[in-house]
């Protein structure tokens, strides 16, 4: 699933989590830490200023059936990943 950046940005956002200045796999663990803390259907939103974050994060929780990834928006090196914990 993904969304535009407009419908992204319009979303309640249940969890916010900090991985600026963090590199993988430290930004994955950040997004899993929150998840878990996270109930079903909530949003979680990891920054993040590693751009292959954008690919392992996504990749992992998709994977591994946690969340599904509703999109990433960019903003001046920052990436904001979108989850939806299952």
């Amino acid at each position: 699933m993904s969304m535009s950046q407009a419908e992204l940005e319009a979303l309640h956002i249940d969890h916010e989590v900090d991985g600026m200045g963090e590199v993988c796999p430290h930004t994955l663990n950040i997004a899993l830490a929150a998840l878990k803390k996270a109930q079903s259907g909530e949003i979680v939103v990891e920054s993040t200023d590693h751009s292959i974050a954008t690919k392992t994060v996504p990749a992992a929780v998709q994977m591994n059936g946690i969340a599904d990834v509703l999109g990433i928006v960019e903003s001046n090196g920052t990436y904001h990943i979108y989850m939806k914990k299952k």
